[in-house]
């Protein structure tokens, strides 16, 4: 925590003497540490709450940081939505509820971007009148109170996973209010018997609470057709008949729902008493970071709503409004007039009679040069000097060896700049100024956006009607649907397959674990197989034949790899653990796993040759880094391989920057360098004077020696041609090797492959990455406008992909019409390298708002500011570089968009149309795995196996493969190959899970997945009492259908394949010869021997040695049950006790 002591100086007592005399008055002579310290000062004088109003978001959340870390306080950013209120887009209702949060709390101190001013809001009695306030043992009624969620902006949905989204199940009401959390009421009759707090990602309770209130999910309420009828009847008195207007669809919509995407437009005429928040805020001293800045920004502000609103009535995109939905800049003054103010200027104010000015000046950036710090240092002993720092130690270490002794305190690094505090006679220095290094990135508390969907939910959902399937048994179909049938009087679900001949077999629902979707290529049908189960077991046979080969090269390569000698790292060093800490954001699971995983292979003598796996921007270059430095510190040289000059100039600047502190030499070697430099480069690559080196494949050309490399990264390989692939082998002897690809591996090729080929997949996202907002249509002046104008107004940055080289300065001009105040910037790889690499750099800086180019853009920028892609004629992109392109966005916490456009006179191709409406459709980050699965699989293949197993794929399909390798490989290491499939138990009786249960027909095929896939008891008991949870107390088919679960997990263990009930009997088929039967059989007692009869199977049967006979005469499903329950018990327990 940073102290600032000194109080007594004149131009302080002037500042305490005005706060408490209740002026308004300004302050000038700033910089942003002494801003917020006045601030601070300012509440605890006043003792009044502050609201301090900013230019930008982004000022907001670095005083917010830094008043937290420099001064110990907390304070309540209030955001603003970051879509425009003209927009027929629905607001993001997790900023709404934070919005709405802050209103009604009314923290101590509240920093507010100016843009959120703008925005109108319920009145406090909105809230008072329009909630639902429950407690345990009130009384609802559940219909009733569904209408009322849909009145009050909520939607019903299977499954709650999003705020603002209700879900009724029998007696279970799951609501994801403007809370925290969401919450599950769960009913007895009319009764509420139970509120709990339930995470919306596992959907399992949390925390059982005993009222909770549910307010709004929107600024209005509409009671669907009494008030449309009443807003009709209203506005045709006042001469406006809007709501007439509207298309039939979206009016029918409406009278029903009380809801249509856009209504939000509307708010004036379902609330006419929407106010500022400056109306919350009526008793708080206000404070404003730049007056006048902040007067022209909410000016301009209001000026971009009413061109919006004009532009928009002029194409029809909605209609006249009653009122406007944004507080207009008289408005804003009017309201301000009101409050005490206090004004943080760097310029005189003419508006303030009083003025307060301090002295204050900037520091130099001492660019990492050490003696420069030290003298400076001394030369003002008389000063405090404080020093916010991520680098302590290493700080600590260079002024001791420099013989600074002055009594130094240090703190946590902020973002703001430090400087010298004339009046308080103190100079605070931050990494900025030592090292010209940001500190940690700032970051809001957001609501994690990344939801990892288990294996089984994308296996199954991809399972629809008409699509080719895989059965482990009988091999390739097509699926066609789920049906209840019922048999002996006996309800159950079935999934029907049609094979070869037209051939269907129906299996029952909770056998569904035999059943994935056929993936191979989306260009090739596959064969049917014949049903019975022969010709599929030839098939695999075949590919399993041609898989060994493959195996066993991978063995090989395994084998000798491991009888090197490689490199033996150093353990971490406090300058490594003092880097890593200075990371900008917080390490994801998947990251600290791959980290500590690099850090082991790096440690031992065995040399490393590790690929690292992720989706776009989900840090694999972090965990390069680390291992980077960590070779550094071992005194090894680092090669760093690229296939762009775009991507090794990113990593130059990014790794120069992170190692500026630790004096590490770091060069680039790629066509933005000249020729001279590119020999000095070289030379000190020979004597040991460069520590790292990026570079394209430059760096694979004769002439490049490395006095003592020790590690080798190589970004996107699959990108470099075969020559350089082969010239890249060549440096795999003995050194360590990490490759990393943004291709994403697939779950089960991953475990395939386990131990024989070291790979780590960093499937989670960065803390608080937003999902990306995709937009796909025709192309238009008045959208690529506004989408521009969007961004510009929150102070971003926007790429648009033209990939025209030779029309590329013609449509910049046409740009620049739309767009006359944008400063737009070309780049294509035509262009000389320093022209180009000087428009990457400047616009990484700021210099230019808007990056017209080809698609030189789509591997290497990173551009946290730059939150708009605008692609143009998308449908000429494959679908793996749309995502790719997309990627280039979002790579922050703000709100990212993606609009794809095609020209409206063109038409487009069916693939291109599936390409466009797949980007669209998977948005979710890490959805890479699901966007280009079929291609990634074959690509993953293709990559890691090598293509001629192309075709032996597509045969058995990818997830076969995957296990066919898995069991080959196995083998071939002597392991025992696990071949006890899960037994099938074909009992007759009504087990199956009703729609109405768990909510949907989608649902309920999510749940019978998850019954199949458990492996033991104890899982199953998880499920179960997940499902009381969740859908209240299961009916008499769930029970019966947890039962035959439970057979079948019984079963399995003691090696029993099949349970089938026929007329006569129930037929168990077991491993068992007679001489161990026999063993078995005199332990049994004697209820279970009168019921069952042993006899030895005919050798053609396939299900087992031998068959027990159950006599079920005159049995229900119960008494068969226990008895089967009792007799796999005696079993288990016999054949453990005669194994030991």
């Amino acid at each position: 925590m940073i102290n600032i002591d000194n109080l007594d100086n004149e131009n302080y007592s002037q500042f305490q003497y005005l706060v408490k005399s209740r002026y308004s008055f300004a302050v000038t002579g700033l910089i942003a540490i002494l801003r917020l310290f006045l601030l601070k000062q300012a509440a605890k004088i006043s003792k009044k709450k502050v609201l301090f109003i900013t230019t930008t978001e982004q000022n907001a959340l670095k005083y917010q940081n830094d008043l937290r870390r420099a001064f110990d306080v907390e304070a309540a950013l209030l955001p603003f939505q970051n879509i425009s209120m003209y927009e027929t887009i629905a607001p993001n209702g997790y900023e709404y509820a934070e919005q709405i949060r802050i209103l009604r709390e009314k923290p101590e101190i509240v920093i507010a971007p100016v843009k959120v001013m703008l925005e109108k809001f319920p009145d406090e009695r909105f809230f008072e009148e329009n909630s639902i306030k429950l407690k345990v043992g009130d009384e609802i009624n559940i219909k009733q109170t569904g209408e009322t969620l849909v009145n009050l902006g909520y939607k019903r949905s299977t499954m709650v996973s999003d705020i603002g989204e209700f879900s009724i199940r029998g007696d279970i009401i799951d609501i994801y209010s403007l809370d925290k959390k969401p919450v599950r009421i769960e009913l007895w009759g009319d009764e509420i018997v139970d509120l709990r707090y339930f995470d919306n990602e596992t959907q399992k309770s949390i925390e059982k609470i005993k009222e909770f209130e549910i307010l709004p999910f929107h600024k209005f309420v509409c009671y669907a057709r009494r008030d449309i009828g009443t807003i009709q009847d209203k506005n045709a008195d006042e001469g406006i008949n809007d709501f007439k207007k509207l298309s039939p669809e979206i009016s029918e919509q409406l009278q029903e729902e009380g809801y249509f995407e856009g209504i939000d437009v509307y708010q004036s005429y379902f609330n006419e008493n929407l106010v500022s928040a400056l109306d919350y805020f009526k008793d708080y001293l206000v404070i404003t970071d730049e007056t006048a800045e902040v007067y022209s920004k909410f000016e301009s502000f209001d000026e971009g709503y009413e061109r919006q609103i004009a532009e928009n009535l002029k194409l029809g995109l909605h209609y006249e409004l009653k009122d406007r939905n944004h507080v207009t800049f008289e408005g804003f003054i009017q309201k301000l007039a009101g409050f005490v103010k206090i004004g943080f200027n760097n310029f005189l104010d003419d508006e303030m009679d009083e003025i307060v000015e301090f002295n204050t000046l900037p520091l130099k950036n001492f660019e990492a040069h050490l003696d420069e710090i030290a003298k400076f240092i001394n030369e003002n002993s008389n000063y405090n000097i404080v020093i916010a720092t991520d680098y302590k130690e290493r700080v600590k270490e260079i002024l001791k060896e420099r013989e600074v002794f002055k009594l130094i305190t240090f703190t946590e690094s902020i973002t703001s700049h430090g400087g010298i505090l004339e009046d308080f006679k103190t100079i605070i220095f931050t990494d900025r100024e030592l090292f010209n290094k940001r500190s940690k990135e700032v970051t809001a508390a957001r609501k994690s956006y990344y939801k990892e969907k288990p294996e089984y939910i994308e296996n199954i959902n991809d399972i629809k009607e008409g699509e080719y399937v895989v059965h482990s048994i009988h091999g390739v179909g097509i699926y066609r649907g789920l049906s209840q049938q019922e048999i002996d009087g006996q309800l159950k679900d079935y999934l029907t397959i049609e094979y070869a001949a037209k051939d269907r077999l129906h299996i029952p629902a909770e056998q569904i674990n035999l059943l994935v979707r056929y993936r191979g290529s989306g260009a090739i049908k596959p064969k049917l197989s014949r049903m019975g189960g022969k010709d599929w077991e030839n098939t695999k046979a075949r590919v399993k034949k041609e898989v060994e080969q493959v195996a066993y090269d991978l063995l090989r390569l395994y084998a000798r790899r491991k009888m090197q000698q490689g490199i033996a790292f150093l353990p971490d060093t406090n300058w490594q653990v003092e880097m890593e800490e200075a990371f900008e954001y917080t390490e994801t699971p998947d990251q600290m796993k791959a980290i500590s995983d690099v850090k082991a292979d790096m440690e031992s003598s065995e040399p490393m040759d590790r690929l690292i796996c992720g989706d776009v921007g989900f840090g694999k270059t972090e965990v390069a880094m680390r291992a980077i430095f960590k070779a550094v510190t071992s005194g090894k040289q680092v090669a760093v391989i690229v296939p762009t000059t775009i991507l090794a100039l990113q990593h130059f600047q990014t790794i120069s920057e992170r190692f500026k502190p630790f004096g590490v030499n770091v060069e680039l070697l790629s066509r933005f360098r000249t020729a001279k430099e590119q020999k000095e480069t070289i030379k000190k690559l020979a004597l040991g004077e460069c520590d790292v080196v990026i570079g394209t494949h430059r760096l694979l050309q004769e002439g490049i020696v490395f006095k003592d490399l020790g590690l080798l990264v190589i970004d996107e390989e699959h990108r470099f041609g075969v020559k350089h692939k082969e010239k890249l082998k060549a440096f795999r002897e003995n050194i360590d090797i990490i490759t990393m690809s943004a291709t994403p591996i697939p779950r089960t090729l991953y475990m395939s492959l386990s131990g024989i080929k070291d790979m780590s997949i960093i499937n989670t996202p960065p803390k608080n990455r937003m999902p990306i907002k995709t937009y796909v249509g025709v192309w238009n002046d008045n959208m690529v406008k506004n989408a521009i104008i969007h961004e510009l107004d929150r102070e971003g940055q926007v790429f648009y992909l033209y990939n025209r080289v030779e029309t590329i300065e013609e449509f910049k001009f046409q740009l620049q019409q739309l767009v006359p105040n944008a400063r737009i910037a070309i780049g294509h790889g035509q262009m000389d390298e320093k022209t180009l690499e000087k428009v990457i750099v400047d616009f990484a800086n700021h210099e230019y708002d808007i990056l017209l180019a080809t698609t030189i853009i789509e591997n290497g920028i990173d551009i946290p500011n730059a939150n708009t892609m605008i692609i143009h004629d998308a449908d000429r992109f494959g679908l793996a570089q749309l995502y790719q392109l997309r990627g280039r966005v979002g790579r922050s916490q703000r709100q990212a968009y993606c609009y794809c456009f095609y020209k409206k006179s063109k038409e487009i191709t069916k693939e291109a149309f599936q390409r466009l409406k797949a980007i669209k459709e998977f948005t979710t980050l890490g959805s890479g795995y699901q966007i280009a699965m079929r291609d990634v699989e074959i690509r993953g293949v293709g990559n890691i196996l090598g293509t001629k197993q192309h075709g032996h794929m597509i045969n058995v399909g990818f997830d076969t493969y995957c296990q066919l390798l898995e069991e080959t490989v196995q083998e071939l290491q002597g392991q025992a190959v696990n071949k006890n499939n899960p037994a099938i138990v074909d009992i007759n009786v009504t087990a199956f899970i009703p729609d109405e249960w768990v909510g949907s027909a989608e649902q309920k095929m999510i749940e019978y997945k998850r019954l199949a896939d458990v492996k033991n008891d104890v899982e199953l008991d998880y499920i179960t009492e997940e499902w009381k949870d969740r859908f209240a107390k299961p009916p008499e088919s769930v029970e019966n259908l947890i039962k035959l679960i439970r057979l079948r997990l019984a079963a399995t263990d003691v090696g029993i394949s099949l349970i089938r009930e026929t007329p006569d009997n129930i037929r168990i088929y077991m491993p068992f010869l007679e001489p161990e039967w026999k063993i078995i059989q005199k332990c049994l007692p004697s209820n279970i021997l009168k019921k069952i009869k042993f006899t030895i199977a005919p050798k053609s049967c396939q299900e087992g040695n031998s068959i027990l006979l159950l006599n079920n005469a005159y049995m229900n499903f119960d008494e068969v049950f226990n008895i089967l329950t009792d007799l796999f018990y005696y079993i288990h327990k016999i054949s453990h006790e005669f194994t030991y």
